[in-house]
């Protein structure tokens, strides 16, 4: 049987899977009486039915994120299949993408696409939103531009984190411990209760540990593994009837040896691994086993600080959101791959403080208008490098760089020229920004059955960056032009630069209620994302890149049927983005460059099943189906976006049953993205694509005390490639980010 044939018949499973759970669906569901929980979100900044809502929100309460064991933001991507997360060589420069739409950070410069949004604050990194969630009420997923209701403007969506208030009425509380295989361990604990009538107070936290699963056969121990702590620690004061005022502090701590990928060596790299008495590499990338000569490390510490305070007037409501963070961040990799001393990053530094605050002012007009305004300020310094050299050439650069003629072919002279072993880069990289903005968003009810909002954002943005990048080289080249093989890693520059810019976004939509349980919706929504500055690469004139422009269309119905018992929803969108942010990997293999030199489009379905055929079973299924999501102008015309697929989907279970005191529960959730590539580089090999699947479940029982259960991820054991990097020119290396492999555990947990 030929591998297409094979494929083929895969393809055809998942779909039968997905058809004949969507189709016994009504069968069942007409001969019981329980019904589906209506889901209240604050995605409009009021409590509403999800269903109520007109756009596309995915959205998941304390008891779905626990029963499907989501333990941090990268897990979401189980439940919502709009949602793709790729990490490479830090969690910091993770990409959050919804409808295939997002951006690496590996340039400090870069601003996400997707907002990460924690108690209303917005995480100008989007990586910070990777740490374990703790003590979470929802997670909501907006899809498309955000902008006129959020402080901070977003072009493809927003991910908003609530986490639980303090508890005035009585004293509540947990602990949780989970131990599982790679010698897991994981303790959350949390505890609340009043301290007078009018205050209150929450302390949460957890310790996760968990040994690497990537066999680390050089330098180091195994390697991604998990290491991080967290405290979050909070007071509410319910100061009068109208006023209340809520102080939260954070503090996390990770210290991973994140994140490792396995690789490929080249042959000149297996023959000196040889000559030197090293073992080869056995050049399976899919075996979790590796050897390198630097040891993987990540440090991080954040701390954030907010204070919200909520008024209500006479004639609406008043909300101010203050907020600071901090963080800082060390990385140190190995480029090459090999226990050969080619090239080494060791101690990159970056450090992040932002100062936000956000004013709100909702109010009814009449009984058929409802406004709400808003103002947002915001600025951030964000560092790049310390002034310490952190990029190393080592003593087997040349010795590499001269077996391999076609990188030979790209650089100005050779090796021995421009290169010496201890040739290093510094940089010492700074960049302010600050962010005004004015929003509102207003809503008409033409009728109790129609309705019309529209919303409306300016923005004024400054950015001030002082760009500093140094070589220290002893090869010829160096002594002459002032060129170095580094050079082709980080032009050298020691120049200031500003940018100030100013957009207008807008959104308008209308929905209308053609049955009490059923709406449609159409909506047209604009978004801008900041540009910024190449910190790493270019001439002076090539290192401003501009802001990106979205507009996205949506049509979509809403509708809870069989006495609800059964939800389907489902959405149609285009989107067009110009003068997007486009990030090439250099050709040196390290490194990147940001320019606006395309334009995309995507359409496609987006579609939500949710369904209790039986009175103690409750079916999901969700699928996205791309259409479209080419690169439509630009030098990489006509191809279609990295890390998108044409189709993806998860389907769920979710079986509870009494048994004693309590219940017997299981949930199953599988999910699975076709085809796609897992590199943006411009000429893709063939094993830069990949599809990918996932089977957890989670088998427990609980009461209202107690909740005991074993768990397992990816139970398949599918090893795939979320992640793949453009070869390393000067040793032919190829490296792949796989993903976890199967993983077990067990969770005891007692609430009191």
């Amino acid at each position: 049987m030929t591998a297409q044939t094979l494929c083929a018949e895969k393809h055809t499973l998942h779909s039968t899977i997905l058809a004949v759970t969507i189709g016994i669906l009504p069968a069942h569901a007409v001969a019981q009486h329980a019904v589906l929980e209506e889901v209240i979100v604050t995605a409009t900044k009021r409590a509403e039915s999800l269903q109520d809502i007109a756009m596309t929100v995915n959205a998941f309460d304390e008891q779905t994120i626990r029963e499907a064991n989501i333990t941090n933001a990268d897990d979401l991507a189980i439940l919502a299949p709009t949602l793709t997360i790729t990490t490479n060589t830090q969690p910091n420069t993770a990409a959050f993408r919804i409808r295939g739409i997002g951006t690496s950070q590996t340039d400090i410069a870069l601003e996400p696409s997707v907002g990460i949004f924690v108690d209303d604050v917005y995480l100008n990194r989007s990586g910070l939103g990777m740490s374990d969630l703790t003590d979470i009420e929802r997670i909501e997923i907006l899809n498309g531009p955000q902008g006129t209701l959020y402080g901070k403007n977003t072009n493809a969506g927003a991910i908003s984190i609530i986490t639980k208030a303090p508890n005035l009425e009585e004293y509540e509380g947990y602990v949780e411990a989970t131990l599982g295989d790679y010698d897991l361990q994981k303790y959350v604990a949390g505890v609340s209760g009043p301290i007078t009538e009018s205050l209150a107070f929450r302390l949460s936290g957890s310790v996760h540990q968990r040994d690497g699963y990537l066999e680390n056969n050089g330098i180091g121990d195994d390697m991604n593994n998990a290491d991080d702590w967290n405290v979050i620690g909070k007071l509410l004061w319910e100061a009068t009837d109208n006023l209340s005022i809520s102080l939260k502090g954070t503090y996390v701590d990770r210290n991973p040896r994140c994140c490792a990928p396995d690789a490929t060596a080249g042959d000149s790299v297996n023959e000196q691994l040889v000559a030197e008495g090293f073992e080869p590499d056995k050049n399976n990338p899919f075996d979790y086993e590796t050897a390198v000569s630097v040891e993987q490390n990540y440090e991080s510490e954040f701390y954030s600080f907010s204070m919200v305070v909520d008024y209500a007037l006479e004639w609406g409501s008043f909300k101010s959101i203050s907020n600071y963070t901090d963080n800082e961040t060390s990385n140190s990799y190995d480029p090459d791959r090999s226990q050969l001393d080619v090239m080494s990053y060791i101690g990159g530094y970056s450090e992040s403080d932002t100062l936000s605050q956000e004013f709100r002012v909702s109010f009814d007009a009449s009984d058929r208008f409802q406004h709400m305004l808003g103002f947002f300020y915001f600025e951030s310094t964000i560092q790049g490098g310390n002034g310490n050299p952190f990029v190393f050439l080592g003593e087997d650069f040349l010795t590499q760089a001269n077996q391999q003629q076609d990188f030979i072919d790209t650089l100005p002279a050779p090796p021995n020229f421009i290169a010496r072993p201890g040739d290093n880069l510094r940089a010492d990289t700074s960049i302010d920004t600050t962010n005004v903005a004015v929003f509102g968003q207003s809503t008409w009810y033409i009728t109790d059955a129609w309705q019309v909002t529209g919303g409306l954002r300016w923005t004024d943005e400054e950015k001030d960056a002082d760009l500093f990048t140094e070589i220290d080289s002893t090869a010829p080249s160096a002594a002459l032009t002032g060129l170095s093989f580094l050079t082709t890693v980080s032009t050298p520059i020691d120049d200031s630069f500003t940018r100030s810019t100013d957009n207008v976004n807008w959104l308008v939509n209308t929905r209308y209620d053609i049955l009490d349980d059923t709406m449609l919706y159409a909506s047209v929504a604009t978004g801008s994302k900041s540009g910024g500055f190449n910190t790493v690469n270019g001439t002076p004139e090539e290192r401003e890149f501009d802001d990106e422009d979205t507009i996205s269309y949506e049509a979509g119905v809403k509708s809870t049927l069989l006495e609800s018992r059964l939800r389907v929803n489902a959405a149609l969108f285009y989107t067009e983005i110009d003068d997007y942010q486009f990030q090439q990997q250099l050709e040196a293999g390290i490194g990147s460059r940001v320019s606006n030199q395309a334009e995309v489009e995507t359409q496609g379905l987006d579609l939500e099943i949710q369904a209790l055929p039986l009175q103690n079973l409750t079916l999901g299924a969700s699928l996205l189906y791309m259409d479209k999501y080419e690169i439509t102008a630009g030098p990489q015309k006509g191809d279609n976006l990295p890390f998108t697929a044409e189709y993806s989907y998860t389907l769920s279970a979710t079986l509870v049953f009494p048994l004693y005191d309590g219940g017997i529960y299981l949930r199953t959730d599988y999910s699975y993205m076709d085809d796609h590539a897992i590199s943006a580089g411009a000429d893709l090999r063939d094993d830069q694509f990949d599809d990918r699947e996932d089977l957890s479940a989670k088998l427990g029982w609980r009461n209202d005390n107690w909740n005991v259960s074993v768990w397992g991820r990816n139970l398949t054991d599918d090893t795939y490639v979320s992640f793949a990097a453009a070869t390393f020119p000067v040793t032919s290396t190829n490296a792949f980010w796989l993903a976890p492999p199967r993983t077990w555990g067990a969770t005891v947990r007692y609430d009191f």
